[in-house]
């Protein structure tokens, strides 16, 4: 296999593994099919040499893909597999780089606060004049959260990612310059292994995952990167903070925490039960405490500090005797072995509580089972080896939460410190404090997602079971409102006994989850699940829904007189869809004017949390209005809520592609309005997004400095600081007219063209994404045959196999052309001025510089032909080249660059590298893609070909980097 045609350690890196796997693909496949992948590879980046690169293959591509044509199957499979695993050693090599190229330039520094590092970001308020004073209360209200959600966009096998991670402590091995000959020989014969079990590895998913292995694959994330990232993350704030304000004791309060939706985003899956919600939060607590075990057993070999019976400190002595009574037999054990290490002893005792609790929870794991874990080994589905079962005593000796367990950690510190031992308090056991801080005993926060309709439904037939309200359903949006405050504010039960109701099973398990989110609650603490969201949010109604039920499983209690308000719920509206965007801030207002939702607030201090859907309002109203009405949602929320003194939280639903709201974090957040974020953020990560930035514990730590050095400049930058006001009015004038232009292009094509649907599921892979089998969702929220009725993951992922991108920029090309037109030179000028000088638009463009730049319309071509009849691809293509010719001109024309992504030559370079590569899983989807059109039902060849497919769309990923 070839290389990257680079200099340097990159080069050298990729150049060794693609030897590598020349040798296994020899081994395994025989000179003859090392052939055959070289011959491709030849013809590729021949066909690839023309510079500028034309829109089209010619005549070369077309006698390649009738050669494609005529692969066999085994042939088929062997291109793609072949070149699928290059990209996978590829983006691997490429991952090492870029944490080898951070620590050069932090060597180069020489002590300077690395770029985009949490010291830069706190020096630079520092010399801005931002006092300690300010920083101290941004500090006590941040709130910055990364949710991991279960998305179904990362498209390989957890077993082929843990082979990978191998692989990379391997290539890290080789850049060891020290090591002999004969050791390199060795790692290249542990390559050459590693790479042979990763190709007779089966990479597409036979089955669909579950939920709980959803949970499962989501835990990797805090085993393998995040346990150990977060304390050293902290303890980076306070170092910056200690050398920017010298002498200043700013607190730094547990800042950073994680959530999750794996295991409680039902929306659409109807296999998120309440007893799968339940053993996620035990699978989660089961992790969060063998974790801490482990951290205990360390501890205690480490703390053998002697200690003479009167310099013992009274607090710890208290503690060793309370511990004494519960468990004596363990002390007596434990005070014998470490008679004059007391601290030894305390922590012995502390594991034995901890082991306590985890025997406890690992039994109610087992009794609550969901079905989905019936009948199979309980190890198979749990997170970590099983404990014992409970000892008898446990349940009186077990840590309650972990208020108990960084108690116990606290009096150990601070029992050290008069020792002359601060630096071992100030260690390994701070760093316990701030996990138990961070990470509770349920390791990240779940929220509960269900949709708006779901809601309505069941109280429809909850209020006519109770006899309240006949016909709920047929209630206007006032009336409905009316009936729920009354239905609050009342102390009579709406729900009643189920036998009796009849409650459907839908409605039965809607309030199931209700009740386990109580129950839960109780056990774990409110901080394990507290969030609730509510999809498709459109009217008030849709959020007093889920407060009612709340009410009912009693998670909420608006009070009366002097008893105050109780609420452990946030609930949370979600607004995806255009329309919703531009009613959210009036219907917010209206919320707040209600005295019983005032009153949930008071229980939550003021504090509102807002989610704002990036996937589904970009399907609605394309690229630039999606981007425009988030913004201008964002800024009209901000306003609302500051005039109803409510402090807002927003939670950005964002995905990995460009079509989903992503693009570079740390940019994102530098563009948001001013006055929105204040240190508060929630923020999605998923797929194959989560797995490139949390699989690797330093790309980890990289990705989460990143997003706290933009949260930190972002709130407290100064007033002239680049996009601390507002903009100009006129540039806010302009993007009206840019989004309803762009709008306009864009649903002539995708809703009015009635045809359209045709061409997308024809000159895309899209029944073949959906049958992927990545995810435990379905594809579509229900059955039909429009584009409303299909999930946003599933749209992006498809243009992106066919390499059209359309979701990642198209319309802004007929906008940036308009606006120059009718507006002349000033409003030429004026763009230029507005990608200067705004960081939104120049967000904007550049995240579309990046959707086009991994697009391409020579491949597009490829999969336009597959479209039937001939006059509907030429209709549908002609619009597409010609958005994108005006797209690129345009924007060229307002950044001032030669080329797109000129501004960015490392991913513009990548990019061109990889496209060769790319294009033979290109070409060999396209032909299995007719392949299997052509076969009937039934076909005994059909499920060889689809599996075929399913490995090309992973290869075409892995190449691209991109999902959905």
């Amino acid at each position: 296999m070839g290389a990257h045609d680079q200099d340097g350690p990159l080069s050298r890196d990729v150049s060794t593994l693609g030897r590598l796997l020349g040798d296994v693909l020899r081994e395994q496949e025989g000179e003859e099919g090392f052939a055959l992948v070289e011959d491709y590879r030849a013809r590729t980046k021949a066909l690839r040499r023309r510079e500028p690169f034309p829109a089209d293959f010619g005549e070369p591509g077309r006698r390649l893909l009738e050669r494609t044509e005529g692969l066999s199957l085994a042939q088929a499979r062997l291109l793609v597999r072949a070149f699928t695993s290059y990209f996978h050693l590829v983006n691997m090599a490429e991952e090492r780089h870029r944490l080898r190229v951070l620590r050069r330039r932090e060597i180069a520094a020489h002590g300077a606060p690395r770029v985009e590092s949490i010291a830069e970001a706190v020096d630079e308020a520092a010399r801005a004049g931002v006092g300690a004073a300010r920083v101290s209360t941004f500090l006590s209200s941040c709130a910055m959260e990364p949710v991991f959600t279960a998305h179904p966009t990362e498209a390989r096998r957890r077993t082929v990612l843990r082979k990978l991670r191998r692989l990379a402590s391997l290539v890290e091995a080789l850049d060891d310059p020290r090591r002999p000959p004969p050791e390199i020989a060795d790692l290249h014969d542990r390559v050459r292994e590693e790479i042979t079990g990763l190709w007779l590895t089966e990479e597409v998913r036979h089955h669909a995952p579950t939920v709980l292995d959803e949970v499962r694959n989501g835990l990797f994330y805090f085993e393998e990167a995040l346990w150990d990232v977060v304390p050293r993350l902290y303890r980076e704030m306070e170092s910056s903070l200690a050398a920017a304000y010298p002498g200043e004791p700013i607190a730094v309060p547990p800042f950073l925490r994680f959530g999750s939706w794996m295991g409680g985003d039902r929306d659409g899956n109807p296999h998120v039960t309440a007893r799968v919600t339940e053993a996620t939060l035990r699978m989660q607590k089961e992790t969060t405490l063998a974790l801490y075990e482990r951290e205990l057993e360390d501890l205690q070999r480490r703390l053998s500090v002697r200690v003479e019976p009167a310099a013992l400190d009274p607090a710890l002595a208290a503690s060793l005797d309370a511990d004494g009574r519960a468990m004596p037999e363990l002390a007596s054990v434990l005070g014998r072995h470490f008679e004059s290490e007391p601290f030894r002893r305390k922590t012995g005792l502390m594991l034995a509580r901890l082991q306590a609790a985890r025997r406890l929870n690992a039994a109610r794991l087992i009794e609550n089972a969901p079905p989905e874990a019936e009948g199979e080994d309980p190890n198979l589905w749990r997170t970590t080896a099983a404990p014992e079962a409970p000892h008898p005593g446990d349940a009186g000796v077990a840590y309650r939460g972990p208020s108990e367990l960084r108690a116990d950690v606290a009096v150990v510190r601070e029992a050290l410190r008069p020792l002359r031992a601060g630096r071992i308090a100030d260690g390994a056991l701070h760093d316990l404090q701030r996990r138990v801080e961070v990470f509770g005993f349920h390791l990240a926060r779940l929220d509960l997602r269900q949709h708006s309709q779901v809601h309505a439904a069941a109280m429809a037939e909850v209020l006519k079971a109770a006899g309240i309200e006949r016909d709920y359903l047929a209630l206007d949006e006032p009336a409905r409102v009316a009936l729920l405050v009354r239905e609050l504010q009342s102390r009579r039960p709406v729900v009643i006994d189920g036998s009796r109701a009849g409650y459907s099973p839908a409605t039965s398990e809607l309030l199931a989850v209700f009740a386990a989110a109580r129950r839960l609650q109780e056990e774990l603490g409110v901080e394990a699940l507290n969030v609730y969201v509510v999809s498709m949010t459109a009217g008030v109604s849709d959020v007093l829904e889920p407060l009612v039920f709340a009410k009912e499983a009693g998670l909420f209690r608006p009070g009366a007189g002097a008893e105050p308000p109780r609420s452990t719920l946030h609930v949370v509206p979600l607004f995806e869809t255009i329309d919703d965007l531009h009613r959210c801030a009036g219907l917010m207002r209206e919320l707040f004017a209600l005295p019983v939702y005032a009153a949930h607030l008071r229980a939550w201090r003021g504090l509102q949390q807002v989610m704002l859907g990036y996937s589904d309002s970009n399907k609605d109203g394309g690229f630039v209005t999606a981007n425009w009405e988030l913004y201008k949602a964002q800024r009209a929320l901000a306003a609302v809520c500051r005039n109803a003194g409510v402090e807002l939280l927003l939670f950005h639903g964002r995905g990995g592609a460009i079509g989903r709201g992503g693009g570079p974090t740390n940019r994102a957040i530098l563009g948001q309005p001013p006055g929105t974020l204040e240190g508060r953020l929630r923020l999605t990560e998923q797929g194959e997004v989560a797995f490139a930035r949390y699989s690797n514990p330093e790309i980890a730590h990289r990705h989460l400095e990143q997003t706290v050095n933009a949260v930190v400049k972002a709130s407290l930058r100064g007033r002239r600081a680049p996009g601390a006001a507002e903009p100009d009015p006129e540039w806010s004038a302009a993007m009206e007219r840019l989004s309803a232009t762009a709008q306009q292009a864009y649903r002539k094509l995708v809703y009015e063209d009635p045809d359209f649907i045709h061409y997308f599921r024809q000159a895309t892979p899209i029944d073949e994404v959906a049958d992927l089998r990545i995810g435990s969702r379905p594809a579509k929220r229900e059955a039909g045959g429009r584009i409303e009725d299909l999930r946003a993951i599933p749209w992006v992922f498809s243009w992106t196999q066919s390499r059209h991108g359309l979701p990642g920029w198209f319309g802004l090309g007929s906008a940036l052309e308009r606006e120059a037109a009718q507006q002349g030179e000033r409003g030429r000028l004026r763009l230029v001025g507005m990608y200067r000088d705004w960081p939104f638009f120049r967000s904007l463009l550049d995240n579309a510089q990046i959707s086009l730049g991994k697009s391409d319309l020579a491949v597009a071509r490829l999969y336009d032909a597959l479209a039937d009849p001939p006059e509907l691809r030429s209709r549908v293509f002609a619009a597409v080249a010609e958005e994108w010719r005006r797209t690129e001109e345009t924007i060229l024309a307002t950044t001032g660059h030669a080329a797109l992504l000129a501004g960015s030559p490392v991913l513009r370079q990548s990019i061109r590298l990889r496209n060769p590569y790319v294009d033979p899983m290109s070409f060999a989807q396209v032909s299995l893609l007719r392949r299997l059109r052509a076969l009937p039902d039934g076909s005994p060849e059909r499920e060889a070909v689809r599996r075929l497919v399913a490995l090309s769309i992973n290869g075409v990923a892995a190449g691209l980097q991109n999902t959905g």
